[in-house]
Order: C-alpha cells, then structure tokens, then sequence
C-alpha cells in the first residue's frame, strides 16, 4: 500500500528541545542550505548527490510544506543515488517524499524504483494531486545507505523532494530483526480527525495519520500529557485520543495488502483515558484469529502490546472485552511494518567496485555514478552487465561513444570482464598491457580513439581475445587480430600457387626432352594437373558486440 497524504494537510510545527546534530535533511532541489522556522537546517543536495536538476513545481501546485515546492528530477543516467552519511553503528529511520506538482507541465507523474544498499525498498508511484512518502527501519552496515531513485520505464524520469534520516535508540522496537529492513505500511492515530502529527511533536520524526474507523466513537483522554510511556515513545499526542468500540462490542481492524503472504511487525498502543475507579476496562487482542494478549489499560500511562505473523492479503486485528470488563475495548494508535525480503549480503565484488572507481575518477562524464552497480540486479548501471553470482561480477563495459578523453587508467583487478568496448572516443596513450591478461576477456574494441605505439604483446599472444583498433591514426603497428589472420591466409593461398606452377613447368619440360623409340608408336598421355586447390579465406565479418542499453 503506497502512503499517500493531500498536500494541503500540514505537519506540526513547533519547538523541540532534541538535540538532532546527527540528523540528515535534504530540500531535494533547493538551491542553497537553510534553516526552517523550527530553527532546523536543511541541506541543499549539493554534498549528497552529483547528479540530476534542480525544479520548481508549477505554481498552481504550490505547497504549504516549505521542502515540496522544489525537487530534483534525473533524467540522463537510468540509477542515481544520494550517499547519506550515518555516524552511528544504530539502526536508521528514513524517509523519502515525492511531490509532483506538475513541475513539467505535462501532467504525467512517473513511476520509477526506490531502493538503499542494492535491495529494492519500493516502487513509487506518484500523482497530481497529493504527495507519497515512504519509511523504513533499517541497520546500516556501514558509514553511509544509499538511497537510489532508478528509472524503470522509458521517459519517465525518478524524481525526490525530500529525503530524511535519523538514528533511533537500541531499545525501540526490540522485536524487529536487525538484519531486516522494516518498511511502514500504515501508522494511524486513532481518534483525531483534524491534523497530522509528525516533528516535532513526534521526536522521531514518524508520521502518524489521523484515523476514525467507521462504526467507533472518538475519545479525548482528561489529561493532557502522560506519566510513563511505550519504549517506542509515541507522541503524546497521539495517545490522548483514542477510539472506543459502542458499549461492550468489540473492535475489528483490518490492513490490506498484496495477496502475498508478508511478516509483519505489529504495535498497539493504550491508555485508560479516564480515571473510574468503579468501571473495568479489559480485552482480549488477536491478530488474524491468534490470541496475542489480554489488556488493561492504565490511566495516563501509555502500554503497548506487539506482534511478529506471517500473513496473506488483509491483517486482521481484534480486541474483544473479556468477561468481568465493564468498559468496551479502546485503542489509541497503531503501526504496522512490513519486512524487506533478505537483504543482499555479498554487494558487487570489491575489485569491480575499485576498478570502476578508476573510471569515475578518470573520466568526468561518469563522474555522477555512484551506488551498486549490480543490484538490484534489474537496474545495473546502463553502461555495464554483470553476472548473476554472489558477490555479483562486472564482466561487460559499453562505453562507445561517451567522449571519454585521456589515458586509459588500470583496472586489471577486474577480472570477470569478458568485453570492453570503448570504440568511438578520444583515448589516448599506449594501449595497456594488462589487457591483455585479463583472464576472461573476449572482445576488446579500441576502434575510433587517439591510441598510439603498438598492440601490446600479451593483447596479441591471447588467442581467446578478438580486438579491434582500427581507425587510431597514431598507432601504426597491427590493427585487428582479424586483419592479421586474412594477411596470413591470403600469402599462403600465393606461396601455394607459385608452388604448383613450379612443379607443372618442370614436368612438361620433362616430358618434351624425351626421345621415344622409332619403332614404338608410344604416345605418352601427360594429364594436365588440375588447378591446385585454392584455401578459402574466410574472413569473418567483426560483428560490434555492444550491450542492448535499456531506452532510458
């Protein structure tokens, strides 16, 4: 279920004291770097990401949320990724944002992959008339996530207005496996029906979503704060309201989703909003038919009862009064997570990650890449392919036609590569020697460049690898394994000939020597040789193996 909010509704906005020096804000296309009317700084994109542009939405779909009415859209490459920085060895709450507006004027909002660390976390699917925004929890295995936008469908460009991360305490939601990542598909609180709760009213900066279930009566607590709360530490907020079922009913929630079976990670959220010393409040939770807990609320202390199931399409919750309650079943707020599927565990081999480094830092039209190159494995880099293995291998380089200039730089460590073409550019330089002990290189197209000096030897002696290096008017030795071979084929087919003409004028010399005897009438019958077998040549045509580019 894609979280979806009209962009009319504000988030709270107020002081908090909380040191957030460790926080990550990015108003995705601003221009400069500023602070919020909270006192809060928010970063321009400039230290996160090299690539992509910076937009305006269209002024007829301006925003009172001050970080939507700007993004920054990507166009050129198919995966680019923002590298957040995360200081702390904790686990991490993010959350992106997506706002359209019509930035373009063509009212057509894309849809396009989100996806952090090489694992794919969403597809986003945006629209003209409110914002989408996606959270998850989620372990860090290093000193950055890399959160990437990947387009995956032709002309339409991924696009980001406001990116958010922040590292939560060891102890909240102590139940959520910490080699998961934890997506949020619902987070209601109940009761509310006029504004969303979020930062700072929130110091975890979650968004709660008001929510009234049909057939379910509003509750305001008598109290305006709360003496003890969840280690999760909803808002208080939040939990001042609530819904109560009619009389002694009980309450049923339902959460839809893909009819897929999903783990989910469940939190419910209680208060005895009144103080009544002469009435019980107590139910029973099940989650899908299964007994979870029996509650009793406490008045004006904040309790939460959590679940972990497997599910298949609707998640379905009950809180059902048990026999002695003289109160019906109340609930203040819930959260509802999905898991991520298994995190990738071996990203694209070092090597390949240091050699392709050598290429960013050499070139500067590659120099906005960045992110896995492999994985997902359907939004590799459009310039490379790579195998299926774990860790995944790069064994192809297209890059025809790039207008890389200057010397080649040294990436023997990759050694998977089984192509490289890089015809169609202004290299320069003596061609490499460690090309050609590459160990599993095929075809190596150096046409169409400002090469010079000659084919190393170890290019030439590796009878696996077909190169090409035609059309690099600086290099005057051998041009193509190909052209040597038809060399070589065509002074045979000549050495052969001269050979058997040779053979055929001795031996009618011979034969016009011979003096027969005059009183044999002998003819001798010398055939004339039939024409010596000419070898075919074969010249096999060169065949530019290029890598199909996805149409981005």
């Amino acid at each position: 279920m894609i979280k979806v909010l009209f962009f009319a509704i504000l988030l709270a906005q107020k002081a908090f004291s909380q040191d957030t020096w460790d926080w990550v804000r990015i108003d995705c296309g601003s221009d400069t770097s500023y602070k919020d009317s909270n006192g809060d700084t928010w970063d321009s994109d400039d230290d996160y990401i090299k690539t992509g542009d910076n937009k305006q939405v269209a002024s007829t779909s301006s925003s009172d949320i001050e970080q939507l009415n700007t993004l920054r859209v990507f166009s050129e490459q198919n995966k680019n990724c923002y590298t957040v920085p995360t200081p702390t060895s904790a686990r991490y709450f993010v959350r992106a944002m997506f706002w359209y507006g019509n930035y373009d004027g063509l009212s057509k909002p894309p849809t396009f992959d989100l996806e952090f660390d090489g694992n794919k976390w969403a597809t986003v699917v945006t629209n003209t008339t409110s914002f989408t925004y996606y959270e998850m929890i989620y372990a860090t295995k290093g000193d950055s996530i890399s959160i990437c936008l990947a387009r995956t469908r032709d002309q339409e460009f991924p696009f980001i207005s406001r990116l958010e991360s922040l590292p939560l305490p060891d102890d909240m939601y102590p139940q959520m496996r910490r080699d998961m990542a934890w997506f949020i598909r619902y987070r209601y609180n109940y009761g509310a029906d006029d504004r969303i709760i979020g930062y700072p009213d929130d110091k975890y900066n979650r968004i709660w979503e008001p929510q009234i279930p049909p057939g379910l009566d509003s509750v305001t607590a008598n109290f305006t704060s709360l003496d003890e709360t969840s280690v999760n530490v909803p808002p208080d907020s939040a939990i001042i309201k609530a819904v109560e079922a009619s009389a002694t009913d009980r309450i049923n929630l339902s959460f839809g989703f893909d009819n897929v079976s999903h783990l989910d990670h469940v939190e419910m959220y209680f208060t005895e909003p009144f103080l009544e010393t002469s009435e019980t409040r107590s139910f029973n939770v099940t989650v899908n038919g299964s007994f979870v807990n029996t509650t009793t609320p406490e008045y004006q202390i904040c309790t939460s009862v959590w679940a972990n199931l497997q599910s298949i399409g609707t998640l379905d919750i009950q809180l059902v009064p048990t026999e002695d309650s003289t109160l019906a079943p109340i609930i203040s707020a819930i959260e509802v997570y999905t898991v991520s599927q298994p995190l990738v565990i071996a990203t694209t081999s070092q090597n390949d990650l240091d050699g392709l480094e050598e290429f960013i830092e050499t070139f500067d039209q590659l120099k906005g890449w960045s992110g896995d190159p492999c994985l997902p494995n359907d939004t590799i880099w459009q310039w490379l392919n790579c195998s299926t293995n774990q860790p995944p291998r790069v064994t192809s380089i297209y890059l025809s036609g790039f207008g890389l200039q200057g010397y080649l730089p040294n990436f023997s460590q990759m050694d998977a590569l089984e192509v490289i073409d890089l015809h169609n550019n202004k290299l320069s330089g003596e061609i490499p020697d460690f090309l050609g002990k590459l160990p599993n290189l095929r075809l190596l197209d150096l046409r169409d460049n400002d090469f010079s000096g000659c084919v190393p030897q170890s290019i030439i002696d590796n009878k696996q690898i077909n190169y090409m290096i035609d059309e690099n008017e600086n290099s005057s030795c051998r041009k193509s394994k190909n052209a040597a071979t038809i060399g070589s084929s065509i002074g045979s087919v000549i050495l052969l000939a001269l050979l058997v003409s040779c053979c055929y004028y001795c031996c009618c010399r011979g034969s016009k020597q011979t003096d027969p005897s005059p009183t044999e009438s002998t003819v001798e019958f010398i055939p004339e040789p039939a024409p010596a077998p000419v070898p075919q040549v074969i010249v096999q045509q060169t065949v530019e193996v290029h890598q199909v580019v996805r149409n981005y």
